[in-house]
């Protein structure tokens, strides 16, 4: 069989077996005697409570601090955490089963979106163009952390680190963003991945039988997977290549909310040549906005966590 010329979409991006706290600050207050007598006003002969907090005059202090005036409603950087594992790496011509990689970019405030170009839930596509958001960078001079990951200065207002290996990957964790800039505290949660995904024929690893699991041209293609997670995303991307994995005819994305199971339509893969080869990519999607006082701002987030399995259209 030949090999996929294998590409880098956008929402590639898996586990198969193919706060602190900030409270009041504490503080010291003095503490009056009762032992103490009420001072007497020498002109009423009255004395004055003990407990009386009340100036002159009747006005009483506020206790209350005044609000800030900044703005923390705009978007001031972009976190992202992506793990993809390959079921075939041979299929796809790379010799790693995982790719993950996490990346960093910090700016002035904008009001762009970083996920706008997703698929959106209940859809399907068939282009798919990352969006770009405007912004000033600050500067990138020192290392950065998402908790224990470290990333390195990529440029101005980028970090980036792109050899994580899987055990370094916390799952369902919070984690923060700490930067030279300032420290977004429990920024995202992350991902898990999956302990089962049907049909299991995609994630045959041995390019001799790879390619097994079948795309119908006449009916809907059913996909399912365990466990899901509530509240989260989940897209099927299908890369159609010719028969010889040399040239990709065209891509297929479809996006629900992560359910455990999606129907890819078939009306999607008529035009295809019988036995084209497909790449399936599964991939749970994760989006988060959080305020980050210390930066300034929202610090928006995006992870996936993938796996990209081998099947044909029939």
């Amino acid at each position: 069989m030949e090999k996929l010329m294998f590409v880098c979409l956008l929402s590639c991006t898996q586990d198969v077996s193919i706060v602190k706290r900030y409270d009041e600050t504490p503080y010291d207050s003095a503490v009056v005697p009762d032992t103490l007598d009420p001072w007497v006003d020498p002109s009423t002969g009255v004395a004055e409570s003990e407990n009386s907090s009340e100036p002159a005059g009747g006005d009483t202090p506020s206790q209350t601090q005044e609000p800030s005036d900044e703005d923390l409603s705009r978007t001031i950087g972009f976190a992202e955490l992506h793990f993809t594992q390959i079921a075939c790496p041979a299929c796809v011509g790379v010799g790693n089963e995982f790719d993950i990689y996490a990346k960093l970019k910090l700016h002035q405030p904008t009001g762009g979106d970083y996920t706008e170009w997703l698929t959106p839930v209940g859809t399907c596509a068939g282009q798919l163009i990352e969006s770009y958001v405007a912004s000033t960078p600050l500067a990138a001079t020192q290392g950065a952390t998402f908790n224990n990951i470290v990333l390195n200065p990529a440029g101005p207002g980028e970090w980036l680190e792109e050899n994580i290996y899987e055990f370094q990957v916390p799952r369902r964790t919070m984690l923060s963003v700490t930067t030279e800039h300032g420290v977004a505290h429990n920024a995202f949660e992350t991902l898990e991945g999956f302990d089962s995904i049907e049909p299991y024929t995609l994630l045959w690893v041995d390019p001799s039988y790879a390619f097994e699991a079948p795309i119908s041209r006449n009916y809907p293609t059913q996909f399912s997977w365990y466990p899901s997670v509530q509240g989260e995303m989940f897209e099927i991307m299908v890369a159609v290549y010719s028969p010889d994995g040399a040239q990709l005819l065209g891509v297929v994305s479809c996006m629900e909310y992560d359910i455990g199971s999606m129907s890819i339509p078939n009306s999607y893969f008529q035009s295809y040549p019988y036995w084209s080869l497909a790449a399936v990519y599964l991939s749970r999607h994760s989006v988060q906005k959080t305020v980050a006082p210390e930066l300034g701002g929202i610090i928006e987030s995006h992870q996936t966590w993938t796996v990209i399995g081998t099947g044909h259209i029939e």
